[in-house]
């Protein structure tokens, strides 16, 4: 933290409370492991936010606040369906595969950020499952933005999904031309999700993305 910012009792609480949301949510999401959320809590907020002679102490206060919340977790769990609204989304990700369509869950950051990562994440999936860079023709995706935020307060959420096509030969086309293929995919990841039972909300509009509404309470974690 800088010099000229003021830290006092209120700015200690103000940072236990930044901390224990940050956790909850990060547990809630599953995109990371207990160790990496630590690190994360530490170089993102303790070291940014408070003097480093207090450093050790708010590692001490996230690592039990860690070991709290999965307590909690472990409870919320206990009560859940057989099958979650992200196992459903789960079965949507691989149908979707099969038809040569990279679902990304929680993509990161925001559209552009993912856009430019599209082809890194591709391969990322053909390896996992070869052959899929050969075959694959679009995708959507719907980004980590406010995600963590939200799952902080609840498991109920809204997510929006961009979708667009790929071009077999990486060639240009006209904007109509590529709008229609693009609505093609979107028509498809829109029946995977209403498959699974998901209500859409989305009006055939090239312009708008695709909205889901679900219960995020995840098993396993996010690949």
């Amino acid at each position: 933290m800088s010099k000229e910012e003021v830290w006092d009792d209120k700015s200690r609480e103000e940072l236990r409370d930044t901390l224990r949301r940050v956790i909850l949510s990060e547990l809630r999401l599953a995109r990371r492991d207990k160790e990496e959320i630590l690190e994360a809590c530490c170089e993102t907020y303790i070291q940014d936010l408070s003097p480093e002679d207090e450093w050790d102490t708010f590692i001490h206060f996230a690592t039990d606040e860690l070991k709290r919340a999965a307590i909690l977790l472990a409870t919320e769990k206990a009560a859940w369906p057989a099958v979650t609204d992200c196992d459903r989304l789960d079965r949507v990700e691989v149908a979707l595969r099969e038809r040569g369509i990279l679902l990304w869950q929680v993509s990161p950051c925001c559209d552009t950020c993912t856009g430019a990562e599209l082809g890194d994440r591709v391969n990322v999936i053909s390896r996992r499952y070869p052959g899929f860079r050969d075959c694959v023709r679009g995708y959507a995706f719907f980004i980590d933005q406010n995600m963590p935020d939200m799952l902080a307060d609840s498991t109920r959420l809204s997510v929006y999904l961009a979708y667009g096509w790929f071009s077999a030969d990486d060639s240009q086309m006209s904007p109509d031309a590529y709008a229609k293929n693009a609505l093609g995919i979107a028509r498809e990841v829109c029946e995977c999700l209403r498959n699974e039972g998901f209500e859409v909300d989305w009006d055939v509009d090239v312009a708008r993305k695709i909205g889901v509404s679900l219960n995020w309470q995840r098993r396993t974690m996010l690949e």
